[in-house]
């Protein structure tokens, strides 16, 4: 059994989101029978690391320094393996700019979009909006949670929406509305997991819909999808998530179409872990018990973490 350090909590706008996630694997993880050093990365520092001989770290985090790169690159300098993806695929996918232009690279379909600053004037804002058309999505750059995210139909709407979304950075995307079925894939390893829809009442998957019972937004992890939808869908994930340089696992999130056309959204590399969360939901459709995905979460992250050292010592005795 391995000690392992479990960063959770941080100081992002998601940290309770973080927080039940931490739980659950904590929980988990001494099921499986793991040594735990639990670490609030809110109140904890991570350079307390250096003094503790820990043997991995699973990362709890969600939004903020736990998913934009700053902890993985902190955990490479102090050498110790963790979870998930490292820095660059972190940074990569927490930015839905640089997302889309990795996706538009690789061929993974996405939806149009413009990027607005805050500073822009507001003739160059309603360009930008009938640009698009309606309806639109406005959302922060870098958030996760759908926090900030707005629905717009109109002109109208988007000073409001921009200004909700301008409270969590300086840019925010608008971004072309899909109307249709909401749809998630998560990837493990190479494998891809079962699809998972989302089905809100609204028709609108925001922050709410996420996280209020009372919204009475439901999981369906076996959809009745048309025809080669589903594994369409499973190769899409796939593609975005080595678009990325994803390591490890993610949760790929995606819209099908009235065409039947799918519209891949975002990769969240760390997404959440408590037992209702959708990547377990997806794995549990498969087999796959919640203190088993957590330990095969552990052993994916742990062999990619090995593969590059293994290749540069190879490489060393070669020469």
């Amino acid at each position: 059994m391995l000690r392992i350090a479990l960063l959770y909590g941080g100081t992002s706008s998601e940290r309770e989101v973080s927080i039940k996630s931490g739980e659950a694997v904590w929980a988990a993880l001494e099921r499986i029978g793991h040594h735990v050093l639990p670490l609030d990365i809110g109140s904890d520092e991570i350079g307390m690391l250096e003094n503790e001989k820990v043997d991995f770290a699973f990362i709890a985090l969600h939004g903020g320094e736990g998913e934009n790169g700053t902890v993985q690159r902190r955990l490479e300098e102090l050498q110790i393996p963790y979870s998930g993806s490292g820095p660059i695929a972190s940074r990569l996918a927490m930015d839905k700019e640089l997302s889309k232009a990795e996706f538009l690279t690789h061929r993974v379909p996405t939806a149009p979009y413009e990027v607005a600053e805050e500073f822009d004037a507001d003739y160059r804002l309603r360009r930008m909006a009938r640009r698009i058309n309606w309806p639109l999505v406005v959302k922060p750059i870098d958030q996760g949670s759908s926090l900030g995210v707005t629905k717009v139909t109109c002109l109208n709407e988007v000073p409001d929406a921009l200004g909700g979304a301008f409270k969590f950075g300086p840019r925010v995307m608008l971004e072309k509305c899909i109307v249709g079925r909401e749809l998630t894939v998560g990837v493990v390893g190479n494998r891809a997991l079962p699809v998972c829809e989302v089905i809100a009442p609204t028709g609108f998957y925001d922050f709410k819909a996420k996280y209020d019972k009372t919204a009475g937004t439901r999981y369906d992890t076996n959809p009745n999808l048309p025809g080669p939808t589903a594994k369409m869908a499973q190769h899409y994930a796939r593609r975005a998530h080595h678009a990325l340089r994803c390591h490890g696992y993610s949760r790929v999130d995606m819209m099908l179409d009235g065409d039947g056309e799918l519209w891949v959204l975002e990769v969240n590399t760390l997404p959440g872990m408590t037992e209702t969360s959708l990547l377990p939901k997806a794995a549990a459709q498969e087999g796959i018990g919640f203190d088993e995905l957590v330990q095969e979460l552990v052993d994916v992250s742990m062999e990619q973490r090995r593969k590059p050292v293994s290749n540069r010592i190879t490489r060393i005795l070669a020469a």
